[in-house]
């Protein structure tokens, strides 16, 4: 990771109306949402019959990235993913929340260490496990689902995390999150809206199923509790927020220092007393107030090219917090329409790649920035930190892969 001492900040890094803002529940998800109409039932993967069937004609047609070859390989990469667990259902296949193989004798015999010692432990682990990036912060009971699809999550004052017939309940002493980036790959990503970008984010929910549940057995076996989450349980881009892997852009993604807006997130929760990291800010949200390119490149029109806002229209969308908001259900019908998921979002972040000279000619805030151009800052600190090659200054650059031990 870039070091972030430069980047760290004491300010909040968002501006929230702590009396308008509520705790969100699955059940408004733009996946619960489209699944339950199309199903006319419950359902949170129901959408994914409709955009299956597309695929299946363009597949009949054999149009270009829609291939069964293309397919195939989509298949492949998604497999751990729905073995471990099917992009994150609380408490099921291998996100359970009690220990898997961890042997009775270590549960409970806590390894005593100073906090600076055990977040150091936590993100060696998580590296070693596959994680990209990682950031450590109390966990914010507001980012907690207030339910799942039948089920509320329910915060105690002690006792260990359990799931019943009625509920989730997590202790209050599960007060840390260890939030998680995993870089997807930048040629497939970069075919988008076609099937082979899909296959970049498949493979990036696989690789978040193994970290998440890899680092919650080994903080088990240190003797502390530990809950592995892909998208569930909490939402993982505040989180990350928190943690200080990057800030919130236009398109509603996280924007990281290393790798723009071009990963996925996971998190373990925890009550292994870690010393969290600080949230961070290289000029994201200057930048996105100019940049437009997103919600032009976004086929369904649903990114704002507006300002930023407290409340919104959207089902989708949770008053309270200043941000832009994007109507979820529109996107995830091109999806359906498409016949694989879409990132174009996240191709045409300037963050994704770094500067490209081009870019100078569509803006008109350079001037008055009073932080110079923040976008070519990054650029360069990422090509002096061996995550950017490029040839030339006006020139796209390439993005390097991290150079990864164990899984």
């Amino acid at each position: 990771m870039i070091s972030r001492k430069k980047m760290e900040t004491e300010k909040a890094p968002y501006t929230m109306d702590e009396k308008q803002y509520q705790r969100f529940p699955v059940t408004k998800q733009a996946f619960a949402i489209v699944s339950t109409r199309d199903k006319g039932e419950p359902s949170y993967l129901g959408f994914l019959d409709k955009m299956h069937a597309t695929l299946g004609q363009r597949m009949q047609k054999n149009q270009e990235g829609y291939t069964q070859t293309d397919n195939a390989l989509d298949l492949g990469a998604n497999a751990l993913n729905l073995i471990l667990g099917s992009y994150g259902f609380p408490n099921s296949q291998l996100l359970k929340w009690n220990p898997l193989f961890t042997p009775e004798f270590l549960v409970g015999n806590r390894v005593e260490k100073e906090p600076d010692v055990l977040a150091e432990m936590a993100k060696q682990a998580a590296k070693w496990y596959g994680s990209d990036l990682t950031g450590i912060t109390e966990l914010d009971e507001k980012w907690i689902y207030s339910q799942e699809m039948s089920k509320p999550f329910i915060l105690t004052e002690d006792g260990a995390a359990e799931e019943t017939e009625e509920a989730y309940y997590l202790p209050k002493s599960m007060n840390r999150a260890v939030v998680m980036a995993f870089l997807m790959d930048e040629p497939m990503i970069g075919t988008s809206p076609e099937l082979p970008a899909s296959t970049a984010t498949s493979l990036g929910y696989s690789r978040m199923g193994i970290t998440a549940v890899s680092l919650a057995e080994y903080i088990r076996a240190l003797g502390y509790q530990a809950i592995p989450c892909m998208n569930d349980t909490a939402i993982s881009i505040p989180l990350a927020v928190d943690a200080g892997l990057g800030q919130l852009g236009r398109h509603g993604l996280l924007i990281t220092p290393e790798y723009g807006s071009n990963v996925r997130l996971c998190k373990v929760l925890t009550d292994m007393p870690m010393t969290p990291d600080k949230p961070i800010d290289f000029g994201v949200t200057q930048f996105c107030e100019n940049c437009l390119l997103c919600a032009e490149h976004c086929p369904s029109g649903s990114i704002s090219n507006g300002k930023p806002a407290m409340q919104t229209e959207y089902e989708t969308g949770n008053d309270g917090v200043l941000k832009w908001f994007v109507h979820a259900e529109e996107c995830l019908h091109f999806w359906q329409e498409n016949g694989a998921s879409c990132a174009n979002c996240i191709t045409v972040c300037p963050f994704t790649f770094g500067f490209e000279s081009m870019q100078c000619f569509e803006c008109e805030r350079c001037e008055s920035w009073d932080r110079g151009c923040v976008l070519q800052d990054n650029t360069i600190y990422r090509r002096k930190n061996g995550y950017l090659k490029q040839d030339t200054w006006a020139s796209r650059a390439e993005v390097l892969s991290p150079k990864r031990r164990g899984l």
